[in-house]
């Protein structure tokens, strides 16, 4: 009997099962030196489903998943899948608050997690008297007959992805068996990922460009992949990963590429010249940061700037392999390429959180981006209101990004509609300006946000920096704050009505590395920056 091809698959689990059976010997991941197989994948979820079965989960029911990167946090979610319960992935870099919200929010009935987790999601659960279980793998490994694997519909809840809350409070993504597969297969052409590929990833499990974009992949591909822990406080050991093994393929934000420039001065053991492609997205993608990364490392034509977002299963453009880059008239952006195959795009006039705008914009000119393709989410899970706001009846998804197309059918992203700084009467763009700060000597990263002022109703520039030494004597850093306000003026044309220099780490972010910039302004707003500031 023929072995039934993983890409005519339309669940997650009979992609995973078919690849299991055709290809039950092929690395699926190696994490911490440890190869795992399709076989062991299959086996060990198998096991799970049985241990989730035997704690009293049943199909449909929510359980959330707070792990590291680890084997475990695979067998947990595709055990998940093939009993039929829902997985939702969650980071454990929440808090105790914002992690009962989301284990209330999802209606979850049990937590899995593991060892060192567990004292802060013990104090999460007091919170969330929905949550009848915490189970860890010594709880989930059981002996027995797996339980019978769920028959899902392709329309079928697959798993729910919280969003990383770059503009307000995180929302639960319910995707479908069929957004993920679709978006699999269509994202992996757009990539160019074949079994040939050796992929190295250090993003998270839990934010879709990790586990969508790297991990849901290599099923439907056969593409082996590398997994490091996304707490990587030196990038060198994922450049030395890419040497040692010939990595053709891996996957960051821009700040991740900036890191390698900026920390790895001494490259002479380092060899990456198997990559094929290095996809750039989850923030706004720099051509300096780029030209940076690829002269430093002797790279042409290999950083592929991406689009897309949880709400659209992740992928709506990828910058094709070997291609020079293409800029818009004025240079400031790069285009992130075409919509990827079943993927429309138009650009529409902004109307802020009323109704969507209907007028679709002319080519070049900036607009929200609104997205339909397969991967457009089901919705926010139990919250109507909100999905009312992004996802019109007839399929279209606002992104909420901001944007432009040119006469080639080539996307352009220029800022998000929410972080728009309005500076007398006009329209900046916080990337401008951090692309110049980054630039200052000194400056480890930097933010930017406009805070309103209630004394002339109009929105004031503040630029938060985090410097590199925290032990510079008092005039240096006057100095610094005298040279970052004269660049900006100089090269944008505004002052910033205040310059914070802070110690590292500071600036919010994302799970995916995106600046909080809603809740920077409330910070800077509250002053909660003050006992951080090295000098202002």
């Amino acid at each position: 009997m023929a072995t039934l091809d993983p890409r005519d698959a339309t669940t997650v689990a009979e992609m995973l099962r078919r690849r299991a059976e055709g290809s039950p010997d092929l690395q699926y991941f190696n994490v911490f030196d440890e190869t795992v197989t399709y076989r062991r994948l299959w086996q060990q979820c198998a096991r799970y489903a049985a241990g989730l079965a035997r704690a009293g989960i049943r199909a449909g029911d929510k359980v959330c998943l707070i792990y590291p990167t680890c084997a475990e946090f695979f067998y947990t979610f595709f055990g998940c899948v093939r009993l039929g319960a829902v997985p939702v992935p969650l980071y454990p870099t929440l808090g105790v608050e914002g992690t009962a919200n989301i284990f209330r929010d999802s209606e979850a009935v049990a937590v899995a997690t593991i060892g060192w987790f567990r004292p802060s999601v013990d104090e999460s659960v007091a919170l969330a008297p929905n949550v009848r279980m915490i189970l860890e793998p010594n709880d989930l490994d059981a002996d027995g007959t797996p339980p019978r694997l769920h028959e899902a519909a392709p329309d079928d809840l697959a798993f729910i992805q919280y969003t990383s809350g770059s503009t307000g409070q995180p929302r639960g993504v319910m995707l479908t068996h069929e957004n993920v597969v679709e978006t699999c297969k269509f994202m992996s052409e757009a990539a160019g990922i074949t079994v040939e590929d050796r992929v190295v990833s250090w993003l998270p499990l839990y934010h879709d460009m990790g586990l969508i974009g790297c991990s849901f992949t290599p099923p439907l591909t056969a593409t082996p992949i590398w997994l490091l822990p996304p707490d990587l406080r030196n990038p060198r050991q994922w450049l030395e990963l890419i040497t040692k093994i010939r990595a053709t393929f891996t996957v960051a934000p821009d700040f991740g590429y900036r890191n390698c420039v900026r920390h790895t001065r001494d490259t002479s053991d380092l060899d990456l010249t198997s990559l094929k492609a290095a996809l750039s997205g989850a923030e706004p993608v720099r051509t300096s940061t780029i030209e940076a990364f690829e002269s430093h490392f002797g790279l042409k034509n290999v950083v592929c700037p991406c689009y897309g977002l949880a709400e659209a299963t992740l992928a709506v453009a990828i910058w094709p392999r070997h291609t020079p880059l293409r800029l818009d008239p004025s240079g400031r952006f790069v285009s992130v390429g075409q919509p990827c195959r079943g993927v429309e795009v138009r650009v529409v006039e902004p109307l802020g959180d009323g109704a969507p705008g209907t007028a679709i914009l002319p080519v070049g000119v900036e607009g929200e981006i609104c997205v339909k393709s397969p991967g457009v989410m089901k919705g926010y899970y139990n919250n109507p209101e909100a999905t009312a706001k992004v996802l019109s009846p007839d399929g279209w998804l606002r992104t909420g990004d901001l944007g432009f197309t040119d006469e080639g059918g080539y996307l352009y992203i220029s800022g998000r509609l929410k972080d728009v700084i309005i500076l007398g009467g006009e329209n900046v763009l916080p990337a401008d300006i951090e692309e110049v700060v980054d630039h200052v000597p000194g400056v480890r990263y930097s933010a930017a946000v406009g805070v309103d002022s209630e004394r002339t109703g109009t929105q004031r520039l503040h630029v938060v920096a985090e410097v590199r030494s925290e032990s510079s004597e008092e005039s240096e850093y006057r100095d610094l704050v005298r040279e970052i306000v004269g660049r900006v003026h100089k090269s944008r044309g505004h002052r910033p009505s205040r310059v914070l220099l802070v110690r590292s780490n500071t600036i919010p972010k994302t799970s995916s590395g995106k600046i909080q910039r809603s809740r920077l302004a409330q910070m800077i707003h509250a002053g909660e920056l003050t006992d951080r500031v090295v000098h202002t």
